[in-house]
């Protein structure tokens, strides 16, 4: 018996307020005019998206709905860190109390029961506005760089910079890097 991932939703919850600000970046890749802020900003999404694709972190509030199998137990929630578990439906679509399920750790728990087929799970996740890591914040901040620089380039691998690679590969839950 295994657990595994049906499918996933993820969507943002509330207007969202990027962990980096266009000044920011624009101070750390030490542009001076206010010719290219949208491109700017738009580097700044990208490059958010690009680390929590690679982390499997929200880096912003968003509300995740995962459909998955959980006939191992301890299936392992994709995205963290989790705020708020809100909602577990079996395969016919009934929502399981909460009195009936055992989730097990905090801010990246794993659910250790109800051992079944087909469930679907919908949580709140991401850090609260202000609070992600300054780590991540200088990833993000490197990766605007990277974009910024290179822009217009074909870009061999990932298309992430290896210093945002490096601090990625400490915050991913499967990363060999500690």
């Amino acid at each position: 018996m295994y657990n595994f991932i049906i499918d996933h939703f993820l969507e943002y919850d509330g207007a969202i307020t990027e962990p980096v600000t266009v000044e920011e970046a624009k101070l750390y890749c030490r542009i001076t005019d206010n010719v290219e802020d949208n491109l700017i900003e738009d580097l700044i999404i990208q490059s958010r998206e690009a680390i929590e694709k690679v982390t499997n972190l929200s880096l912003v509030p968003k509300i995740a709905t995962v459909w998955f199998t959980n006939l191992s137990g301890m299936f392992q929630f994709q995205y963290g860190p989790m705020q708020e578990f809100t909602e577990l439906l079996n395969a016919e679509g009934d929502e399981i109390d909460s009195d009936n399920y055992r989730l097990v750790g905090g801010q990246y728990p794993s659910l250790a029961r109800p051992m079944f087929e087909q469930l679907k799970a919908t949580y709140s996740c991401g850090f609260p506005e202000g609070e992600v890591p300054t780590e991540l914040k200088i990833a993000i901040l490197d990766q605007v760089s990277y974009g910024y620089e290179n822009r217009g380039l074909e870009v061999d691998g990932m298309g992430i910079c290896e210093k945002a690679w490096r601090v990625c590969q400490r915050w991913t839950r499967t990363s060999p890097i500690i």
